[in-house]
């Protein structure tokens, strides 16, 4: 054997170890991939399991959930804080979910879950008139679009029944 074929040999397997280490390291950020999706998802679905939780804990504040959702005509001012703090604490949760989806850190069959909890806030007259009221102050951009949509959504299936 002369020294051009020890050469070709050794740049064959130079690149048979080149193209394993790519296949590797593919595999490596699928991997990772997953996993932050994966937690991405839990820690999303366990802020709707805590917010669930805080009105189960606390009837006194899912009654104002339940009236501020009617109209917030329907509150006394210190209801109105508390109704005011749910639903700017619901948006925020809708904002990370929302952020996570557009930035596909989230699957759209994993925000599915969040689009039915932002139909369900956007179709209350107390949440739009909390919005209308300064909630939206809080939010810019793709989110609070996003939100207007919903609320719009929500007004024509209203109008349809």
């Amino acid at each position: 054997m002369n020294w051009d074929a020890i050469g070709a040999i050794s740049e064959m397997l130079g690149a048979i170890g080149v193209i394993a280490s790519l296949v590797y390291v593919g595999s490596q950020v699928r991997a990772s991939t997953k996993a932050s999706r994966i937690d991405s998802k839990l820690r999303l679905t366990e802020k709707l399991i805590n917010f669930g939780d805080l009105l189960i804990e606390n009837p006194n504040l899912n009654d104002i959930m339940i009236r501020g959702r009617q109209g917030l005509e329907e509150l006394s001012k210190e209801d109105y804080v508390q109704f005011s703090n749910l639903c700017q604490k619901a948006c925020w949760h809708l904002s990370t979910a929302y952020f996570m989806h557009r930035n596909d850190a989230i699957s759209d069959e994993d925000f599915h879950e969040f689009r039915f909890v932002a139909k369900y806030w956007t179709s209350s007259m107390g949440f739009r008139q909390w919005w209308e009221k300064g909630g939206e102050e809080s939010f810019t951009g793709e989110f609070e679009k996003y939100i207007e949509q919903e609320m719009l959504s929500a007004s024509t299936r209203a109008s349809d029944t």
